[in-house]
């Protein structure tokens, strides 16, 4: 679910759209979001930043650009 609170800004990828869980959350150009991921509300993702599958990232947590984080 993507809730209409996020903000996706230019060629953001989303694998599979109904299998993430994006709440309020931000998500900056070039991004790529994998499967059964959770973005919860406040939390900034950087341009160009690869968030792996199985990937939770808590309320407020702000992501430079460029970072790759994968589950663990």
């Amino acid at each position: 679910m993507i809730a209409s609170s996020v903000t996706l800004e230019d060629g953001v990828v989303i694998h599979h759209p109904d299998l993430v869980n994006l709440y309020g959350c931000r998500i900056g150009s070039g991004s790529r979001v994998g499967t059964f991921v959770e973005i919860q509300r406040g939390a900034v993702i950087g341009r160009d930043c690869k968030v792996s599958s199985h990937t939770f990232i808590c309320e407020g947590v702000t992501v430079q650009d460029g970072v790759f984080i994968g589950h663990g």
